[in-house]
């Protein structure tokens, strides 16, 4: 239970992080953002399983949804299936290897373009954009940007085992 609750409210910080400070490092004229949320639920999925990674998705989720004004339920869909999809990588035989190696940005870039697909899909549909042009413009330069960022809890995590 004690690991839940640490888990949680690194989450909650990472929502915190999202919606304050990482609207200033943003690019192009379409606001791209990283999601430190999905580098969290990544970590998380791969340490607990499927079913922790689902709730956890579904709850940082919402409260992006909350907090957000916008669809609610959107970003609690895509963050499940992306929680969900990283708790298919749980393998207590392979764990740290999985977090402590550049592996874990692989996950994180595959949880991300799930993630980022789901959104914008259901996001701009009725729009007169394609799929095509959604995957240009918004899911695949979040999910590189993303996964950029995923690179800083890999060097931490291989400086800290190194130091050990």
């Amino acid at each position: 239970m004690k690991d839940y609750l640490k888990y949680a409210g690194i989450l909650l910080g990472l929502i915190l992080l999202q919606k304050t400070v990482i609207g200033f490092i943003d690019i192009t004229e379409f606001q791209i953002t990283p999601d430190l949320v999905i580098i969290g639920l990544v970590y998380f999925g791969i340490k607990k399983g499927k079913i922790s990674g689902s709730i956890a998705g579904f709850a940082s989720g919402l409260i992006l949804d909350i907090f957000s004004f916008s669809f609610i339920g959107l970003m609690a869909l895509s963050k499940t299936a992306a929680g969900f999809a990283a708790g298919f990588l749980h393998d207590d035989q392979k764990l740290e290897r999985y977090l402590n190696s550049y592996i874990f940005v692989i996950f994180v870039s595959v949880c991300s373009v799930i993630n980022n697909f789901i959104y914008y899909t259901f996001y701009f549909q009725g729009t007169n954009l394609t799929v095509f042009d959604i995957l240009l413009r918004y899911v695949l330069p979040t999910t590189v940007y993303t996964a950029i960022f995923s690179i800083i809890p890999v060097i931490f995590a291989r400086k800290r085992r190194f130091t050990r």
